[in-house]
């Protein structure tokens, strides 16, 4: 609590993220719950996670560029503000006739993201003391778990007891507060400025694919961006299913699944702050954990059992992700760190999308757990994998 004290900047773009990510969530939970009601097919709901993943490769490049323009905070605010109204258009969803409103608007949602999401990773380093990096890094996840317990799980009880259209509501308010605020960070031009925008202009693109391929590190990571996120996209679709048709456990199923997550992702920095050293190593200690877990998820047939699985699952991940950030942020040199994001968001969130959509139509194949056993599979290679190959790195020279 001292770090998000003292860090009075980062302090308001950490409420103006959590402002907007449990409105997001208010809107996705209702809206995955809403597709399976009126399609009663898993592909809609691949697909709809697919196309809000598709804009990351559309636009995640674009967002240094906007932003060297524009100023981080002009891209932080006018991607909420425009996302407030798009956000309007899911009122209007009646009918299975009305699915396409749903597609596009999420499209659409997720394309203000692929701009605000590296903009806003990058302008964290430019806004906090260095000394603070792994302690700011926890408050990201702890942020993401809020989103989670208070989105996910508040949303599918208004969802469940008031319609899906107060949900959505609720998302249309959460982008205009989340600018709001941001609005109100003094600093984040003058910092961004006179520490990694002024040469962000200069640079070309070369000269970032330079700094990567000068490093293992880097490649690893960004091979990582790849790869991770085919097992992840599995695990992000078979959530709803798991609570929908596996379990009928409807809307509020959605919202439970979705909170215990967020409570992982709270715990986890109080495991976080434990580890001093060699975070790579327990990054993908972690993934691996994740992994046999997911592995249980898939034979298990109590869906509270499932909940405390998913829970505990979360706690590994948060720490895995504080992790593999601090290690980025200490590396990657801060005039490239807006660039490096931005193409880490473009193509992790690609890789995302493909294995959501593939999982949708798998689906109509193979059974959930059939697929939830793959998915605990995977982790446990790419964990395997990535764990052997972060030691060789520190063989050579630790990274953190």
């Amino acid at each position: 609590m001292s770090i998000l004290s003292q860090e009075k900047e980062y302090q308001k773009l950490f409420f103006s993220g959590l402002i907007n990510g449990i409105g997001d969530r208010f809107s996705q939970v209702a809206s995955l719950s809403l597709l399976l009601q009126l399609s009663a097919s898993g592909m809609s709901v691949g697909i709809t996670l697919a196309l809000r993943m598709l804009p990351f490769l559309l636009f995640g490049p674009l967002s240094s560029m906007v932003a060297a323009k524009w100023s981080r905070k002009k891209v932080l605010l006018f991607t909420d503000i425009v996302r407030a109204f798009i956000a309007i258009s899911f009122l209007f969803v009646n009918s299975k006739e009305d699915i396409w409103i749903i597609y596009v608007a999420s499209f659409l949602l997720a394309s203000g993201e692929a701009l605000y999401a590296p903009v806003r990773k990058a302008s964290i380093p430019a806004l906090i003391n260095g000394e603070s990096m792994k302690a700011v890094n926890g408050w990201e996840q702890v942020q993401l778990g809020f989103v989670l317990v208070i989105g996910a799980f508040s949303g599918g009880i208004i969802s469940l007891l008031f319609g899906q259209k107060a949900a959505f509501f609720v998302n249309i308010l959460s982008f205009l507060t989340a600018a709001a605020f941001i609005s109100r960070i003094a600093k984040i031009d003058d910092a961004v400025r006179h520490t990694a925008h002024q040469p962000a202009t200069k640079e070309k693109g070369n000269q970032l694919i330079a700094v990567i391929f000068s490093s293992s590190l880097f490649i690893m990571l960004l091979s990582a961006d790849i790869f991770v996120p085919l097992a992840n996209g599995i695990e992000n679709v078979l959530i709803s299913i798991y609570a929908i048709d596996t379990f009928p456990a409807a809307d509020l199923g959605v919202g439970i699944l979705y909170s215990v997550l967020g409570v992982g992702f709270i715990i986890s920095p109080f495991f976080t702050r434990l580890i001093k050293g060699n975070f790579l190593l327990f990054a993908y200690l972690a993934m691996i954990i994740e992994g046999i877990i997911l592995l249980i998820v898939s034979q298990v047939n109590s869906f509270a059992m499932i909940a405390v699985l998913f829970g505990i699952l979360t706690v590994f991940g948060g720490v895995g992700n504080a992790l593999l950030d601090t290690v980025v942020m200490k590396t990657v040199p801060q005039k490239h760190q807006g660039s490096y994001f931005a193409l880490s968001a473009t193509i992790g969130n690609t890789s995302l999308g493909l294995s959501m959509f593939v999982t949708g139509l798998l689906l109509e194949v193979f059974e959930p757990r059939a697929l939830g056993a793959a998915n605990g599979l995977l982790y446990i290679f790419f964990g395997g994998m990535y764990l052997l190959w972060a030691s060789q790195i520190y063989r050579q020279k630790s990274p953190a």
